[in-house]
Parts: C-alpha cells; sequence; structure tokens
C-alpha cells in the first residue's frame, strides 16, 4: 500500500516482484489534516492557545535516534523549548509516538517527563487524536525523522528537526531530502533565534512546497480509493453513500497534569522603554544554568511556601498569593520573611483583581493594580516583577506611575497603575 507513484518507482528497484500487487492509494491521514484546516482556530481554543500565543509542537517517532531517545545534547529538544522560550507567549505540546508509549508504558513516559509537565508541556495520550489536531494548530514544529516532520512540512509549518537518523531513511527517498533541506537545530544558539529564523524563511520555500507534495499523489482521494479496494477483495458491493476523510475531532480536554496550589517559580525579565515594560518569564525548574543567555538580567520569582527550599531561599521576590495573605507569612510577617530569606527584595501580596501589595525591605509600600480591562495574562506575578524592576530603575519610586505591560508584539497589552500605599 503506497501513498505515491515515486515509492512504487523505488519498489521496482528494491523489490520489482512486489510491484503487480502494489497499491498507491494516497494518504487517509494527510487527507483528513487537509480537511481540517478551515478548524485550526477551534483546535487551538481547545487546547488552551490564548490571543497572542503561539503554539509549538514537539515530535518524537521510536527508536534510539528519536527526539527523546538521542544522547546529543542538541535534541533536548523538548525541556529547552520550554526553558528557552516565554511560557506566556508560548506552549509546547509533545506528540510522542504510540510505540515510545507502549515500549515504556504510559506511567513510566509520564514519569520521565512529569518535570516538563509540571512546568506546562502538553502531553496528550497515544489514544486520542490530539496530534492530529494540534499539527493544524501549530506556529512552529520540532520533529525526526518519523512522518508528523513530512505531514509539519505539507501543512506549511515552520520545521526544525532535532534529531536525524540518516542510516534509517532510504536513500533519495522524500524523507531523505527533508533531511537535507530543513535546519537542524543547534546547541550552539538559542532555541527563539532559529524558530523564528524557520518560521521567516520556510513559508514561501518552493523546494520544500514540493516536498510537501510528496507526501500523496492522490490527494482528497484515499478513503474512495481504500473503500473500493477492500471491498473488491471482499468481493461485497460498496455502499451508495460516497467515501470521504472525516474532520479532526475536537480535543475533549486541555491535555495539562493537575496544577499545582504552589505558583511556579520563574525566571523573569523586565525591558522597560519609555513607560512601558516587556515581560518575558521563563519556568526555573527546567533551566540547567543561570548562566543561559535567555537568562540574562532576569530576577527569581517564587511562592513563599514552595516545597522545594531552594525556590523561596534564593528569590529576589517571593510571592503571597490571595487567601494565604492573612497568614503569618503575610504583610503582618513582613519582618519574619526578609529574615527568614536575606536574598528576597519584595514581598508581593496578592490582592483581589490580580494586583498586589508590594512589601520592601527599606519599609517602602507600593500598591499595584491593573487599570481597564486586564489582559488574560495579568497576575500578580508579573506586578510584582514590574514594580521590582520600578524600584530598581525607577528616579522616584515614591511618585504615582502608570506603565504599560507586555508579553510580547502579539498579546493585547495592559496598564498598571502604582502608587504608594
Amino acid at each position: 500500500m503506497l501513498s505515491h507513484e515515486e515509492q512504487r518507482d523505488r519498489l521496482a528497484v528494491s523489490c520489482p516482484e512486489a510491484v503487480p500487487v502494489s497499491v498507491v492509494a494516497g494518504d487517509p491521514c494527510f487527507d483528513q489534516l487537509r480537511v481540517s484546516r478551515p478548524f485550526r482556530e477551534t483546535y487551538r481554543h481547545a487546547l488552551g492557545v490564548r490571543p497572542g500565543q503561539k503554539l509549538i509542537v514537539v515530535s518524537s517517532t521510536w527508536g534510539q535516534e528519536s527526539v527523546l531517545a538521542s544522547e546529543d545534547p542538541a535534541t533536548d529538544v523538548l525541556r529547552r523549548a520550554l526553558a528557552e522560550l516565554p511560557a506566556d507567549e508560548y506552549r509546547v505540546l509533545a506528540a510522542i509516538h504510540p510505540n515510545a508509549w507502549y515500549g515504556h508504558g504510559g506511567w513510566q513516559l509520564q514519569s520521565w517527563l512529569a518535570p516538563l509537565t509540571d512546568c506546562g508541556l502538553l502531553l496528550p495520550s497515544p489514544e486520542s487524536e490530539t496530534w492530529k489536531a494540534a499539527l493544524l494548530a501549530a506556529d512552529g514544529f520540532f520533529g525526526d525523522h518519523g512522518s508528523l516532520s513530512m505531514y509539519s512540512v505539507a501543512l506549511n509549518v515552520p520545521t526544525i528537526l532535532g534529531s536525524f537518523a540518516e542510516s534509517k531513511i532510504a536513500p533519495r527517498s522524500p524523507m531523505a531530502r527533508l533531511g537535507e533541506l530543513l535546519p537542524r537545530l543547534s546547541q550552539h544558539r538559542q532555541v527563539l533565534p532559529q524558530l523564528l529564523e524557520a518560521v521567516a524563511d520556510q513559508p514561501d520555500k518552493v523546494e520544500l512546497q514540493r516536498l510537501g507534495g510528496t507526501v500523496t499523489s492522490r490527494p482528497g482521494e484515499s478513503a474512495a480509493l481504500l473503500r473500493h479496494l477492500f471491498y473488491k477483495w471482499l468481493d461485497l458491493p460498496e455502499p451508495a453513500i460516497p467515501a470521504s476523510p472525516r474532520v479532526v475531532p475536537v480535543p475533549p480536554a486541555n491535555p495539562v497534569r493537575p496544577l499545582s496550589p504552589a505558583a511556579p517559580p520563574m525566571y523573569v525579565s523586565v525591558v522597560p522603554v519609555n513607560g512601558r515594560a516587556t515581560v518575558a518569564r521563563y519556568p526555573a525548574a527546567v533551566q540547567r544554568r543561570r548562566e543561559e543567555r535567555h537568562l540574562a538580567g532576569t530576577h527569581l520569582v517564587a511562592d513563599i511556601n514552595d516545597p522545594d527550599s531552594r525556590w523561596p531561599g534564593s528569590a529576589d521576590i517571593l510571592l503571597v498569593p490571595l487567601g494565604r495573605s492573612r497568614s503569618s507569612r503575610g504583610p503582618q510577617g513582613r519582618p519574619e520573611a526578609f529574615a527568614r530569606y536575606p536574598g528576597c527584595a519584595l514581598l508581593a501580596v496578592e490582592e483581589p483583581e490580580d494586583g498586589c501589595l508590594a512589601l520592601l525591605r527599606n519599609h517602602l509600600r507600593l500598591r499595584v493594580c491593573w487599570s481597564g480591562r486586564r489582559p488574560w495574562w495579568a497576575s500578580a506575578a508579573i506586578c510584582a516583577s514590574v514594580v521590582h524592576d520600578h524600584v530598581i530603575s525607577g528616579p522616584d519610586t515614591h511618585a504615582p506611575a502608570r506603565v504599560q505591560v507586555t508579553i510580547g508584539q502579539e498579546a493585547e497589552p495592559g496598564l498598571l497603575d502604582i502608587f504608594p500605599a
């Protein structure tokens, strides 16, 4: 069963006796993806992709040279994507081959990836068709020599190879050509600029468009061809209803792990320019070294009750979430908190409407609140990071200030008011 005529040509060279019983029947999976493309926004909403966010799909086939199994540090793709892409601007989904799920067992795979799912990695189960919805919803793709990399190219999704097993690929095949055309993830450069280069360069690349056309030589015909063949073999009449590909179902739920009541520790950068502040946050738990270039100039924000003591013990900002502000570690317990955590510069007590009361070591108290319409990403944690930067860089921290805050170029900005409490 072949999806393209060129496969029959290669079959004639490698196994000519199989040619008479070969059938070119197209690709039913790709036909399903094609007819489902108009529903991209529906899939994005179901996967929890918010306005201004981008979805990155990381795919791994099975075997020793797949994205998950490769020992090459450049292919530490899942962790690097979560660690280096700003958490509020990007969501990352792992599409893992069912052979890997069932070869190791679901519990084992989920256990291995738990540190990543705790930091927001979406990990759909292999029984679902969520990977198809994710491909249609994707803004970028990291893959290997598995079929999803070819589907990604055919769907015109910017694609980077995190791993590629040339030894397992037929010479002069479309997959071999894919390995020649696509960029490889470099361990010597940050993930984000490599992704942005792929986004800028690939959509208009004629060679990739031609490569995408090699997925099937019978686009849209696979359902009819396969049904006709099967009923012919069974010597039964075909149903009168036309055979057509069905639409990819909407994922039933956002495939993430249950949320912890403790706010996740984040390294945060705040770039102020003329009354504006751009905030980028990176999950602290998946970072390897504080010296990574994307962490330059960041401060650490942690929940004051995080059970992992290394985070509150080294945080620049400690968060006291709403509901815990009346405890001994709330504003009444400020001296105790500052004494217990000598590295803490600011204690941020969450207030209603995602604002916060900022308490500093010098006894300065600042109230921070969102003005007007709050964007979806607004939080007390972001308030705390902005006011931390305001106190450090502002010439007069006692004067009221209004700051326009954004998490990226495409997300809706928010207005933050800072004034003495």
